[in-house]
């Protein structure tokens, strides 16, 4: 039976066990606190700014900022993983 490499390589690592190439629960906390931080700090520096954006949208203003708000979020917590990813070392093409 001739098994690959990378099948041996997910054999050896269980629930049990920690593997290194694989994210943890607390580093995908701590990038979407690191997003909502960054956002809110953007927020106290743009909001204003992006108030006057979404006004000329009338009744829909008000989802339009909230829709920004969380792409704005979602875009920075992202940011934040694949910079944790790539400092870690485990932001390779090879796999």
């Amino acid at each position: 039976m001739n098994t690959p490499h990378d099948g041996e390589y997910r054999a050896q690592c269980s629930t049990e066990r920690r593997c290194p190439q694989t994210v943890g629960v607390v580093e995908h906390v701590l990038c979407g606190l690191a997003g909502v931080l960054l956002t809110g700090a953007l927020l106290l520096l743009f909001y204003p700014s992006l108030v006057a954006l979404t006004q000329p949208l009338y009744v829909l203003s008000s989802t339009a900022l909230v829709g920004a708000i969380a792409v704005l979020w979602l875009l920075l917590s992202f940011g934040a993983e694949l910079a944790w990813e790539w400092r870690a070392g485990r932001l390779t093409g090879d796999r």
